[in-house]
């Protein structure tokens, strides 16, 4: 539609609002291209919080799968961990190597189900963080103070952007509740099999 077409009355003031209407309607592709620039920042942003999502998600699959290499692959090369809410103690800082031979050594003879969610996310250039409810469970047969022991509380994740992907560089546990069996995994380590 070109302007030379448009047959506007001479007098009344909604002239200028058709004009600009006009206007806007036919320059209305030039946004169009800052608009799709802004869906695309906000899809790259998007799929930075699924991957995060995942990344903690991935967390319980692998620890109740027992897959330890690809657990590993989750957290950076330093990881605090704070489990002072359950446990008592500081908050320890120590190698992804070191905390996934502390969990495996942990949870050799105990099974386990993580439940986490819903994950929420929020991210800052190349630093997220994340929260989650959680809800763990852990049996072991044969323990002598009972075979189960459930935790629940929240997870809080920070994680950071690196060249192979997010990875969690701390982890808080926020312990609300814990039954059954609190010396399970100390117990279960002691079995002879």
């Amino acid at each position: 539609m070109t302007l030379d077409k448009i047959v506007l009355p001479r007098r009344g003031g909604w002239s200028v609002f058709v004009v600009a209407s006009l206007v806007s309607t036919m320059f209305g592709c030039a946004s169009a291209g800052a608009h799709q620039g802004a869906q695309s920042a906000m899809t790259d942003n998007q799929r930075d919080l699924e991957a995060v999502r995942v990344t903690v998600g991935s967390v319980a699959h692998h620890i109740d799968s027992k897959r330890w290499t690809e657990l590993r692959s989750l957290y950076a090369r330093d990881v605090e961990t704070d489990y002072t809410s359950l446990l008592g103690g500081t908050p320890q800082r120590q190698t992804g190597d070191a905390l996934i031979a502390g969990w495996r050594g942990a949870l050799e003879k105990v099974a386990t189900q993580h439940l986490l969610g819903p994950i929420e996310a929020h991210i800052d250039g190349s630093i997220a963080r994340a929260r989650c409810h959680v809800r763990a469970l852990h049996h072991a047969r044969g323990v002598p103070g009972g075979e189960q022991w459930e935790v629940l509380g929240h997870y809080v994740f920070d994680l950071s952007r690196e060249a192979s992907g997010w990875k969690i560089t701390r982890m808080k546990l926020e312990t609300l509740l814990q039954t059954g069996n609190v010396k399970l995994l100390s117990e279960a380590s002691a079995i002879r099999e």
